[in-house]
């Protein structure tokens, strides 16, 4: 792509040179022979028909030896003579270039010509006598031969351009053999560490930088494999330790869900007479029956530490409550820790309550760090057991997978809202990129797929589209009927032209015997994050903006994309796109 970018880009400039020089050179000699005719009209403008006589010999003269049209017109810009139809004589033309003549500027421009089916240049050249314009002498020549010339140095360069991709593409091939190997077993060893085997190593044959990679991929196998054995390690000592301190410790994640209680947690709540919340429940009815409503909400709302002293007669107990937040991150409340601590004892030794507070709390700092530490790596950390930690790691890679898809499809939409996107418009084979949509289908997803039918016929024309968007229309469409289309069901794509209503345009269909679309929910199908069994929708893994994807590409190829769909019997998906015409060499 880098090769073919720079030549094209090469291949533009040279010829829009060439042309420029050509011009350069048509427009010095038409100047010329103006200045020429000029010269030679001026002392007799307007003296008569003697001179009128010598005007036209003179420009039918200079018209027959450089051939090239030559019109004479006076300060009204009426046609005096003309080496042309003498028809022409006594009317006035009025051209923008003879209008900037007229106020004495030489004007020139190049138009087509429908009659001749070719481009000419256009000069108009002021008749001056002391700063008065007395007339234009108004000369056009064809542009063929230099039309023809760069037409052959496009040839050229189209076939030089051609060789060079053929030479590229060949030695591309032999080059990415070499790479691709070696990445290939680099996705291998990350597919055995996805399933929790870390003892498979790479074997480096190279020096260079894919077996730095290898070397790189083998010692973070190592790491990694260390790594997770020293989290379990550690996640192991952190429960052995919550469980068997005398003190009673349970935590709460960042929506207020239990997630950690230790049994002297659980027996100091029941010496006070207060309900234990299930695990992944709701723990904030537990702060308002330690601290109360008032002091439950001060800690949410300052995310600072508080303490409190609660007591029971029944059996007789005094807890001292300590609650501290954890990872307060940008002021949101991630966490907290509730500590329990039995003063039963130290109340009724008041003499040593201040000796054993002070102790406590000495000693306490150092441990219920060291605790706060090993929760904080509990909830980082992975699941001890292999299976459900090669869950969790599917589920992440869905997600992540799903993440980086919408991240994408916004960026495509944002850079198609402001018009940022560059389209490369060829002509395509709609028949051939319908095949490929359905191959790339069948290859992504299981093999319970419903059938599949490709009914664009080969008498349909091609069409003027960026192939690579077109390419996601019909994905994305192609995929929404699969979601929906059970195994036995069928999926059609076909293809008509010559509708009325969308004349130069192609009509593609896609259509599905699935679940179909209420008829309340086709008007916003192509919303954006808008899915239809939403539930269903994010199970398949959809981000809900694939529809709004298509109709930008298909609207920004002038056409239009619209659904029809009935629940339980299928739905249908038009679109219309461009059909590719050639005129004048140009698409």
């Amino acid at each position: 792509m880098l090769i073919l970018i720079s030549l094209q880009l090469i291949s533009v400039y040279l010829v829009q040179s060439l042309e420029q020089y050509y011009l350069r050179n048509y427009k010095d000699n038409l100047e010329n022979q103006a200045r020429l005719l000029s010269a030679f009209m001026e002392p007799g403008f307007g003296e008569g028909e003697q001179w009128a006589e010598d005007t036209v010999r003179l420009a039918r003269e200079f018209s027959d030896l450089h051939e090239m049209e030559i019109m004479v017109l006076d300060s009204y810009a009426q046609i005096i003579e003309t080496s042309g139809s003498q028809a022409l004589v006594g009317q006035r033309l009025i051209r923008d270039e003879i209008t900037r003549a007229m106020a004495g500027n030489l004007s020139d421009n190049v138009r087509h010509d429908p009659l001749k089916d070719e481009r000419r240049y256009f000069m108009a050249y002021p008749i001056q006598q002391d700063q008065q314009t007395l007339g234009v002498i108004y000369i056009s020549g064809s542009l063929k031969a230099v039309d023809e010339t760069l037409s052959e140095v496009k040839t050229i360069l189209l076939t030089g351009i051609g060789l060079v991709l053929a030479v590229s593409f060949i030695l591309g091939l032999v080059l990415t053999r070499t790479i691709t190997l070696p990445i290939k077993d680099v996705t291998n060893q990350a597919s055995s560490m996805a399933q929790g085997d870390f003892s498979r190593k790479i074997e480096v044959q190279t020096s260079d930088e894919i077996g730095s990679l290898g070397e790189t991929f083998n010692h973070l196998a190592e790491k990694l494999s260390y790594t997770i054995n020293e989290m379990s390690s550690e996640k192991s000592k952190v429960e052995a330790i919550i469980n068997n301190m005398s003190d009673g410790v349970a935590a709460l994640n960042g929506k207020g869900h239990l997630i950690q209680i230790n049994p002297s947690a659980r027996y100091l709540l029941k010496n006070l007479n207060l309900k234990v919340p299930m695990l992944n429940r709701s723990g904030f009815n537990l702060l308002r029956s330690l601290i109360g409503v008032e002091a439950t909400r001060r800690f949410i709302r300052q995310q600072e530490p508080l303490n409190a002293e609660i007591s029971s007669s029944d059996p007789e107990c005094t807890i001292k409550v300590k609650i501290a937040p954890f990872k307060v991150d940008k002021g949101k409340l991630d966490g907290t820790l509730i500590v329990l601590h039995d003063i039963t004892r130290e109340r009724a030794l008041a003499k040593r309550q201040d000796e054993f507070v002070a102790d406590v709390s000495h000693e306490l700092r150092t441990p219920l760090a060291t605790v706060k530490s090993y929760v904080e790596t509990l909830m980082d950390g992975a699941a001890e057991e292999v299976e459900v930690r090669n869950r969790f790691l599917g589920i992440l890679s869905r997600e992540t997978e799903r993440m980086v898809s919408m991240v994408k499809d916004l960026l495509e939409l944002s850079q198609m809202d402001s018009n940022r996107l560059a389209w490369k418009k060829s002509e395509v084979d709609l028949r051939n990129i319908a095949l490929e949509a359905v191959e790339q289908a069948k290859q992504k997803l299981s093999a319970d797929l419903p059938c599949i039918s490709v009914k664009v016929t080969d008498d349909i024309p091609p069409a003027c589209i960026d192939r690579d968007k077109i390419m996601r229309v019909f994905t994305n469409i192609l995929n929404n009927a699969l979601k929906y289309t059970p195994p036995d069901g069928e999926i059609t794509i076909s293809a008509t032209e010559n509708d009325s209503s969308d004349e130069g345009f192609i009509k593609v269909l896609i259509e599905d015997t699935g679940s179909g679309i209420k008829e309340d929910e086709l008007p916003r199908v192509f919303e954006r994050f808008y899915r239809v069994e939403k539930t269903r929708s994010r199970d398949f893994g959809g981000t809900g903006l694939g529809l709004s994807i298509a109709r930008k590409i298909v609207e920004a190829h002038g056409g239009r994309i619209w659904i029809d769909s009935l629940p339980g019997k299928g739905t249908r998906v038009w679109f219309t796109l461009p059909r590719f015409r050639e005129v004048g060499g140009e698409l």
